[in-house]
């Protein structure tokens, strides 16, 4: 039986899909990059679109990209949650505001009275 180098070739690549990658080396986004990309991503719903058409064409690594896309929906839930903390926040000063108010008036109210 002679060992033919082709076949053997083909066989690794469909059991090592990875070993058939390019062996160019793909692009991380950098930090000052992706801060300037987040900037503009801040509020938007649609991010993960505007994501994929900035890394479109760029050679960018797909891991660090999903990881900039996670980040990214993170930092707009923590946003959403915390508007929602402040808000609930501002309610609960209100309400003791509210009693503290309605307590010294009704002191004040006592006081009148006792000196009538």
């Amino acid at each position: 039986m002679i060992f033919d180098r082709r076949e053997f070739i083909e066989d690794q690549k469909t059991i090592y899909p990875m070993e058939q990658q390019d062996t160019q080396q793909k692009r991380a986004f950098e930090p000052i990059e992706k801060a300037k990309l987040a900037m503009r991503l801040v509020g938007n719903p649609d991010f993960e679109r505007e994501i994929d058409d900035y890394v479109s064409g760029k050679n960018y690594d797909e891991t660090s990209v999903i990881l900039f896309k996670q980040q990214i929906g993170i930092q707009q839930r923590l946003q959403k949650e915390g508007g929602r903390l402040l808000s609930t926040g501002g309610q609960i000063v209100n309400m003791v505001v509210n009693a503290l108010a309605k307590g010294f008036q009704e002191a004040a109210a006592r006081n009148n009275d006792g000196r009538q």
